[in-house]
C-alpha cells in the first residue's frame, strides 16, 4: 500500500478526533514541506500519535508501506477509537478486520473491537442428503430404503458481556418425498456459556462429544463445567433422550466425566465415563478410551476401546474402533479435501448416540450392534460448500447373519 493512501485513511481518523483543539505544531518531518498538499494531515496525524515517521526525522511518503506498518497505524487509531465519530469508526473497523493477523501479532485484541461492533451474530447451514440402505438376513432382503432429506439450521450468538454469551439454534428437517407432511422443527440449541473464575460453564441444551464421540455425539440438557489446558476436564450432569441401547424415547439421567491430555504435539489421549439411568431399567456405566497420532501433517490414525456393564443381552458390552484419515477439508479453502477408512466392532451396550453416520445394524429401530468398515471422503466444491460421501458395510454383533449396507451423499452450504 502506498504511504500516502494509508496516510489519507488515517487522516480521516486524526481529523475527526483532533479538530481545531490541536495547536499548530512545528514541522514534524523534514521531508514534508509546509506547502505540500499533505502537510496539514501529516501534522495532525503526528500530533495525535497515529504516525511517528522514521528515526532520522523523515516521513518518506513515497515509500511503499508494508502490511505490518499499516497495522501499526491502525492499532494506534484503534487505541483512540472512542473519540472517533460513527463514520470514522466504520473505517477503523473495516481496516481492523482486513489486518486482523498483523494486529494479533502486535498484541492488539481484535475480538474486543468486534464486541464493540455488535453483540449479536448470525450464521447458518443448509444440507441436502441422500441415503440408500439395504438390509438382509441370511442373504434374503428384508428391507431396501431410500431417503432424501433437507435440513436448515440458523444460529444466533449474542454476547451478553465480555465473559458470557447466549447461543441458540433453530433446526428444521424435512423428508423431500413427503411434500411437507414429514418435518421436524425445533430449537435444538438453547444455552448460556461463559466464565466463572477458572472454569468454563455451559448451561442449557447443547451438543457434547466426549472422547472421540464413538459412544456419544449429540444434544444434551443440563450443565457442564470445564477446566484445564494441556489436561482438559469436562464434567456434565443432566438428561438425554436418544440412547440407541434402548428403543424407548425418554429423557434419561446422564452424567459424564471427560478427560483429554496432549502427550506431545502429535499424540493425544482421551477418555470418558458415562453413567446413564434409563427409566424402568438398571443404570448403565460406560467407558470410552482412545489415542490419536499425527504421523505426518496429512496422515492421522486413531484407536478407541469401549466397555460397559450393559447386561440385557449377553456378551454385548465391548467395542473397538480405529480410523486412518488423510488430509482434511477446510470449508474456507476451495479444493481442499479429506478421506478416511475405519473399522468398528461396536456391540449393543457401547453406543448411546454415536458420531458415526451408522453405528449399528437395526431392525424396526431395534439395534443389533455393528461390525464392519466405512470409507468416505469430503471435498470443498467452492468456499462454504462441502460435499461428503460415505459407504458403510456392517453385520450385526448380536447375529452376524443380519447384514446392512449404507450409502450416503450430501451437500452442505454454510453462511
Amino acid at each position: 500500500m502506498k504511504r500516502q493512501t494509508a496516510m489519507a485513511l488515517a487522516a480521516v481518523f486524526a481529523m475527526s478526533v483532533a479538530g481545531t483543539a490541536l495547536a499548530a505544531p512545528a514541522n514534524p518531518f523534514v521531508d514534508v514541506p509546509a506547502k505540500h498538499w499533505s502537510y496539514d494531515a501529516v501534522t495532525k496525524l503526528a500530533q495525535a500519535g497515529v504516525v511517528s515517521g522514521y528515526g532520522d526525522g523523515t516521513y518518506k511518503g513515497d515509500k511503499t508501506m508494508t502490511r505490518y506498518e499499516m497495522a501499526t497505524i491502525i492499532a494506534k487509531a484503534m487505541a483512540n477509537s472512542e473519540k472517533a465519530d460513527a463514520e470514522t469508526q466504520k473505517t477503523i473497523d473495516a481496516l481492523a478486520a482486513e489486518y486482523g493477523a498483523e494486529l494479533n501479532n502486535l498484541g492488539v485484541r481484535v475480538d474486543n473491537l468486534e464486541k464493540k461492533i455488535g453483540n449479536v451474530k448470525f450464521s447458518g447451514e443448509m444440507r441436502a442428503r441422500y441415503d440408500h440402505n439395504e438390509l438382509k438376513f441370511n442373504g434374503t432382503e428384508l428391507n431396501k430404503d431410500m431417503t432424501q432429506f433437507m435440513r436448515m439450521r440458523l444460529n444466533v450468538n449474542a454476547q451478553v458481556n465480555e465473559d458470557w454469551a447466549f447461543v441458540g439454534r433453530f433446526a428444521s428437517e424435512e423428508d423431500l418425498r413427503s411434500s411437507g407432511a414429514d418435518n421436524d422443527n425445533k430449537m435444538d440449541h438453547l444455552y448460556m456459556t461463559g466464565k466463572a473464575g477458572a472454569f468454563d460453564v455451559t448451561v442449557g441444551r447443547f451438543d457434547v462429544t466426549p472422547a472421540y464421540g464413538i459412544a456419544l455425539d449429540d444434544t444434551v440438557e443440563g450443565a457442564m463445567v470445564s477446566f484445564g489446558n494441556k489436561l482438559r476436564v469436562d464434567l456434565f450432569a443432566g438428561k438425554q433422550e436418544y440412547t440407541e441401547i434402548l428403543t424407548d424415547s425418554q429423557k434419561d439421567e446422564l452424567y459424564i466425566a471427560n478427560l483429554s491430555y496432549a502427550l506431545s504435539d502429535k499424540l493425544n489421549v482421551k477418555g470418558a465415563y458415562f453413567h446413564v439411568k434409563p427409566e424402568g431399567f438398571d443404570k448403565i456405566n460406560l467407558y470410552e478410551v482412545g489415542l490419536d497420532y499425527q504421523f505426518t501433517p496429512t496422515v492421522n490414525v486413531s484407536g478407541v476401546y469401549l466397555k460397559s456393564d450393559f447386561d440385557l443381552i449377553d456378551n454385548q458390552d465391548k467395542g473397538f474402533f480405529t480410523q486412518l484419515s488423510y488430509k482434511g477439508s477446510d470449508i474456507a479453502n476451495k479444493g481442499s479435501f479429506g478421506a478416511w477408512v475405519n473399522y468398528r466392532d461396536l456391540e449393543v451396550g457401547t453406543v448411546l448416540s454415536s458420531t458415526l453416520d451408522v453405528a449399528a445394524v437395526s431392525v424396526a429401530d431395534v439395534p443389533f450392534g455393528g461390525k464392519g468398515y466405512e470409507v468416505g471422503f469430503d471435498y470443498v466444491v467452492k468456499k462454504n460448500m462441502l460435499w461428503t460421501t460415505t459407504y458403510t458395510d456392517l453385520e450385526g454383533t448380536v447375529d452376524n447373519n443380519l447384514k446392512e449396507k449404507f450409502f450416503r451423499t450430501q451437500m452442505e452450504f454454510f453462511f
